[in-house]
């Protein structure tokens, strides 16, 4: 299993004033693979990570750095390196939402399947990722209906709703504005109708997006443009954008906080990279709060779900055992010796439904065996004389030698 390596840049090493700098592409990283290497990135709020087969750790590094500026000793630093089962396992617990900020979430896993369709897309993933993404996604399944790891359903965009309702109490008659449209703005969004705000404002780059959510919400959409003059207005700010640079300055908060005559304001910045500058929280009445900060009241929620994790975690080392087996299994001599395996079962199943006498059943027995080793003669040759793990992988998904031979490749 040592043949996938992975390196996590992720909420419990690195703070977010690194995270939102380290954001990378399946395209960017095309540029260190070789001809047979294999790479999946995946980027949330929480964390960037780079899975791959047959490429440098230090290549990735150097990679890594590059595109983000950040020194390479800094991100050595914050990161965590993973080999092998080490990865694998990782690999299932992140897309499990074990490994998240809030344990159990799940949202993740839509993230971790988006970020694959991407890697499908960009051609770098083939047989070893694509298998463990795809067992990845079982063993996500597994956990969700045999465990209540989701029984709470929280998340950090709900999260965020609490902090809010712990500072302020009654949010009911708050004015409140979401920026932002997508999932985790939405599950605030919903969250904070739920908390009873009847004075919602949702604000989107795309207006039109804001609309539909805000008439799924009875909210009301605001244009982007209109942020300066509504960030005025709120008592509550909560923001979810993709933009890549802040989209409320400190400058911005001053001029809104005069206008408010220094009405304290509440402002939750769950991007990644950060909506808000940092600096802005300086200014006398705004709470400022970044998604590090939500960690001390999703800690209090772990005592729920800390036995469930502990049957999740079980569901994790047995489908990553299953894995390893699979990947040991995936050289040509492995595969013959399945072939022949495959043949003894046939021929035991067709021996098994003949109503023979023991003498009839030997001869039977030998023509059969003579028969389907004729039959995998060819077959055997090819793979003695192509041995890459592209033949292998051919060989065994036409003999059906794996229990999801039929469904890895699917996007």
């Amino acid at each position: 299993m040592e043949r996938i390596s992975c390196i996590s840049i992720n909420h419990k090493n690195a703070p977010v004033a690194i995270r939102e700098r380290i954001r990378i592409a399946p395209q960017d990283v095309i540029t260190v693979m070789g001809r047979d290497s294999e790479a999946y990135v995946l980027n949330t709020c929480n964390r960037t990570e780079v899975y791959w087969t047959a490429i440098d750790k230090e290549a990735v590094l150097g990679l890594l750095e590059r595109i983000s500026g950040v020194e390479r000793a800094s991100i050595e630093r914050v990161s965590e390196y993973l080999a092998g089962g080490a990865a694998v396992r990782h690999l299932f617990m992140v897309a499990s939402g074990l490994d998240s900020l809030v344990i159990g979430e799940p949202q993740i896993l839509g993230q971790v399947k988006d970020a694959y369709r991407d890697a499908l897309a960009a051609n770098t993933t083939s047989t070893i990722l694509n298998k463990a993404l795809h067992q990845t996604f079982r063993t996500a399944k597994l956990i969700r209906t045999e465990t209540s790891i989701g029984a709470y359903s929280i998340s950090v965009a709900s999260e965020a709703v609490e902090l809010a309702s712990h500072i302020f109490g009654d949010i009911g008659n708050s004015r409140v504005l979401v920026i932002g449209a997508g999932d985790m703005a939405s599950i605030a969004a919903k969250r904070l109708k739920d908390r009873g705000v009847k004075t919602l404002f949702i604000m989107n780059r795309t207006h039109e997006s804001a609309c539909n959510l805000a008439l799924e919400l009875g909210g009301t959409a605001r244009p982007f443009e209109t942020l300066a003059s509504e960030l005025a207005l709120s008592d509550i700010v909560i923001s979810s954008t993709g933009s890549e640079r802040p989209i409320i300055t400190r400058d911005m908060v001053i001029t809104a906080m005069k206008l408010r005559k220094n009405k304290p304001v509440i402002i939750i910045d769950i991007a990644v990279p950060r909506d808000v500058d940092p600096a802005a929280g300086t200014c006398y009445n705004c709470y400022l709060y970044d998604i590090d900060a939500l960690k001390s009241i999703v800690d209090r929620h772990f005592a729920h779900r800390e036995a469930e994790a502990e049957k999740a975690f079980a569901i994790v080392e047995a489908e990553a055992v299953k894995y390893g087996k699979w990947l040991s299994s995936l050289d040509a001599q492995s595969t013959i010796k399945d072939l022949f395996s495959l043949m003894e079962t046939y021929i035991a199943d067709q021996l098994r439904c003949l109503p023979l006498s023991e003498a009839e059943k030997s001869l039977v027995e030998q023509n059969l065996r003579s028969s389907f080793k004729r039959l995998l003669h060819r077959p055997v040759s090819y793979l003695k004389e192509h041995p890459g793990i592209t033949y292998v992988e051919n060989m065994r998904r036409i003999f059906q030698l794996d229990e999801d031979y039929n469904d890895r490749h699917k996007g």
